[in-house]
């Protein structure tokens, strides 16, 4: 087949399928699908999976040779292996019919470089790259939805990306579950009821309520997370990324939400936390991020202290 380019979600059989990007969730759904789909057209389908490291030469080909009924077969191969682009070419030039071959790339250096450089316009290559911006995160979220026949509200799609931005395996899950509730259009009324603790407590609510200066409020949600199981690195992690879009947008007020990284409504939202901050506020503010984020990942002992004191931070730099 000539070479072809396509997204995680629209992979189909072919001789020769290449799934690269380090997304590892985006990965493993392609790889599922196509599972599925071969599956669903052959129902006495062969499935042999080699894993990362255990490859050895002519691995694949002996996999891969004529046999005397023929039986389809799909071969998973995760990660590359010096003698792998040899052994791909050999196969392809080859090929035997009902065989079909993955390989898992996650990175594209070295050995799987090579792989995807010579490969590619022979292959049907599925990009599974990271979802970093919450526009796609939200495209994302109704994409999921749409698959299940459901509709999702703009606020419902917001908060549920608020309670599980930082996993997309669970995003996706938290879509799955709704979706499964039998409603035709799911409100913030259903993702409040079905994920209440979750959304109450993340990341985001906390803080919102520290940059609009509601200290009390702010550290009464990371206590109760606490109590819950929040993790403090990722939680830092979230205060760090919105402090340095802060300022980003103060070093440059005239930014445009794509330049840093923000969808429209957030840009406008941190306008309006920015107004009132100081320059020095708000350096030392950056200051304070980039020791609590050391602290949490193990420089302090009472990590929990320097994260109140971080929020506190926030909450009066204006």
């Amino acid at each position: 087949m000539s070479g072809k380019t396509v997204s995680w979600n629209q992979v189909e059989p072919a001789p020769l399928v290449i799934v690269s990007g380090p997304e590892t969730y985006l990965a493993t759904r392609a790889i599922r699908d196509l599972k599925g789909k071969l599956r669903a057209q052959y129902a006495d389908l062969e499935i042999h999976e080699i894993d990362e490291g255990d490859y050895a030469p002519s691995d694949l080909l002996n996999l891969a040779a004529p046999s005397l009924f023929n039986e389809p077969r799909l071969i998973l191969i995760t990660g590359s292996h010096e003698a792998l682009l040899e052994d791909l070419t050999k196969y392809l030039d080859d090929q035997v019919e009902n065989c079909f071959v993955a390989i898992r790339l996650p990175n594209l250096v070295g050995h799987s470089g090579k792989i995807k450089t010579s490969l590619a316009s022979r292959a049907l290559n599925v990009v599974c790259d990271e979802i970093k911006r919450d526009s796609d995160k939200l495209g994302f979220i109704n994409q999921e939805c749409a698959a299940l026949g459901v509709k999702i509200t703009s606020d419902a799609a917001r908060a549920l990306l608020q309670a599980f931005s930082s996993d997309l395996g669970e995003l996706a899950a938290a879509c799955s579950q709704l979706c499964a509730s039998g409603v035709s259009t799911i409100g913030i009324e259903a993702v409040n009821q079905v994920f209440q603790g979750r959304v109450e407590t993340n990341a985001f609510k906390i803080t919102d309520a520290a940059l609009a200066g509601n200290a009390a409020e702010a550290i009464r949600l990371y206590r109760h997370g606490s109590a819950t199981g929040v993790d403090n690195v990722a939680l830092v992690a979230a205060l760090v990324a919105r402090i340095r879009m802060l300022a980003k947008l103060f070093n440059d007020p005239k930014s445009q939400s794509a330049a840093i990284g923000m969808a429209p409504w957030q840009l406008d939202k941190a306008r309006k936390e920015l107004s009132g901050f100081s320059e020095q506020g708000l350096i030392g503010l950056v200051d304070l991020a980039a020791q609590t984020d050391a602290d949490v990942k193990g420089a302090s002992r009472e990590p929990e202290y320097s994260v109140e004191k971080l929020i506190l931070a926030m909450s009066q730099s204006k």
